[in-house]
């Protein structure tokens, strides 16, 4: 290998779109049998760990770089996050370690690219290949299998780490309400520790009384409780450090904020009908960020459900108190009343929207409701052959 002459090394990695300096020195130092350590020493960096050129690599170090490389200053500076907004280098981890399992495979034997996107705490998915991106700790990620929620709350949350949240409410203030306490701290019920491991069971005992936080994100995302266990979460009080939280925590809240940004008034109505005193005070803190007309909407949902009318959560099919089309009838008036109902219901979430964030929200309510009507059509299904439920689907 080159020396720190400015001679440039014989034989490089081939760079990859979107690769990490630092994946690609690890892989180049492959081709010569030694470790990314013993390669930054070989050319004479200042930095000590090689993660660290990901985020902020000094300049001395750059120089080194094209010395030994060959490669200019500016392909070298793309492989760095040194030009990204600021609200973005705030959620970068750059000891990530999640991978595609695609791009793994084509790569073999030789070792993989890491991308910078997949620092992202947002990125669950391989923009190259579309699967899942996988990493050490996967636990209860499985259960969280709401991909349309999923993929939309990352849409909004990249947008946020882009510097461009202009989401009714903001993907910040909907963040903030997530984590949010809705009830007071309280010890552990025996079914929430169904999940836990071993060693946290052993921990409990040392510490019986130990009280946990309750938060606003078990509401919107209720099969987080079975995800992970109440003892064992380790979501942060702020949002920018959810770089750091694992996998299933961090899809948890993606999906809590596709849900809660696609319906915000029967999301927050949800989290309060849910709320002691304590958790409501904080709860009515996190709103009051939130536009008026929204607010609003809230008020008039609560005022519903506390003189008997049925709440409205955003799975909820939202037509159920209207007539409904079923496979056998084809009526087209029907479906319009369907569509006319799913724009009234939710008049105070779409009015101030854009047309293109008006579809999207719209589209959002028509998944939910085919949802409710694919589960009702199998429900009519069922019993001997020919047979159907007299419940109209």
């Amino acid at each position: 290998m080159a020396a720190e002459t400015g001679v440039p090394l014989p034989v490089l990695a081939k760079t990859e779109v979107d690769e990490r300096l630092s994946s690609w020195l690890t892989r180049t130092a492959a081709i010569y049998l030694v470790s990314p350590d013993a390669l930054v020493a070989h050319i004479g960096l200042r930095t000590k760990r090689i993660h660290d050129l990901d985020l902020d690599p000094h300049a001395d170090d750059i120089a080194r770089l094209v010395a030994a490389t060959g490669v200019s200053v500016a392909r070298l500076s793309q492989m760095t996050f040194r030009d990204a907004p600021e609200t973005l280098r705030g959620f970068i981890d750059v000891e990530s370690r999640e991978i595609c399992p695609a791009c793994v495979g084509e790569a073999r034997p030789r070792a993989a690219p890491r991308l910078r996107e997949w620092t992202h705490p947002f990125a669950f998915w391989c923009a190259k290949h579309g699967g899942r991106l996988k990493s050490a700790d996967i636990d209860g990620v499985g259960v969280l299998s709401d991909e349309a929620s999923a993929r939309r709350g990352a849409r909004y949350w990249r947008a946020l780490a882009m510097g461009a949240d202009e989401t009714t409410p903001t993907t910040a203030a909907v963040m903030n309400l997530l984590l949010a306490p809705c009830r007071s701290p309280s010890p552990a019920a025996p079914w929430e520790l169904a999940g836990a491991s071993s060693w946290i069971r052993a921990e409990l005992q040392k510490e019986p009384v130990r009280t946990y936080p309750r938060l606003a994100l078990s509401c919107v995302v209720p099969e987080y409780d079975r995800a992970v266990a109440v003892c064992d979460r380790r979501l942060p009080r702020e949002f920018q450090a959810l770089a750091s939280a694992r996998a299933v925590e961090r899809r948890a809240v993606a999906i809590g904020l596709g849900r809660t940004i696609a319906f915000p008034v029967e999301a927050a109505v949800c989290i309060l009908q849910r709320c002691d005193d304590f958790g409501r005070r904080r709860i009515e803190d996190e709103l009051a960020a939130w536009p008026a007309h929204l607010r609003a909407a809230i008020d008039r949902a609560r005022r519903r459900v506390r003189s008997g009318g049925a709440s409205t959560p955003w799975r909820r099919a939202v037509v159920d108190r209207a007539p409904r089309p079923t496979p056998r009838s084809g009526c087209n008036d029907e479906f319009d009343d369907v569509a006319r109902l799913l724009v009234a219901e939710h008049e105070a979430s779409l009015r101030h929207l854009p047309v293109e964030e008006r579809l999207d929200r719209l589209q959002a309510l028509a998944q939910a409701e085919l949802e409710g009507l694919r589960l009702r059509v199998d429900r009519g299904r069922r019993g001997p052959a020919g047979a159907h439920d007299r419940e109209d689907v």
